[in-house]
């Protein structure tokens, strides 16, 4: 093969490996601002539901088994929310982060042997804290089910 022949090879496979890598970047799998925003607003939705479904239970009823997994929920969606805030950088999670340090500190504060009575009073406060801390945050970045449960 002439020199020619093994630069146009050469260039092809370039042009080659340029469109592949074109291809890829264009095809990941990053949201777009709105859709992040929307993610991040039904997180919080979801966290208000959860926390609306704890301070709500019927502690003549409830087991702790119940208030328990109420409270487990809860965590998931803290993580969930977590989790969608780290795509919308215009997030301002510094209210919602304390919320939830109080609210998670409340519920390790929880003895033992409480009943849900016990338990149920133990964390009302902080949970009407952070789910109304996680109201603003909805609303502060124009999410349209913002409170509304």
């Amino acid at each position: 093969m002439s020199r020619g022949w093994w630069i146009a090879l050469i260039l092809v496979a370039c042009g080659v490996g340029l469109a592949v890598l074109v291809g890829v970047l264009g095809t990941r799998n990053e949201p777009t601002k709105s859709e992040a925003v929307s993610s991040l607003c039904e997180s919080l939705k979801t966290l208000d539901d959860s926390v609306t479904a704890l301070t709500g239970i019927d502690t003549s009823t409830a087991t702790m088994s119940q208030f328990q997994a109420d409270v487990g929920a809860i965590q998931d969606d803290w993580d969930q929310v977590k989790s969608d805030a780290q795509d919308v950088k215009s997030a301002q999670m510094g209210s919602l982060d304390s919320a939830w340090n109080s609210f998670e500190s409340a519920v390790k504060g929880i003895p033992s042997d409480a009943t849900v009575q016990d338990a149920s009073n133990s964390v009302k406060q902080a949970a009407d804290q952070l789910q109304s801390t996680a109201q603003s945050t909805a609303s502060s970045m124009s999410c349209s089910s913002a409170g509304s449960s």
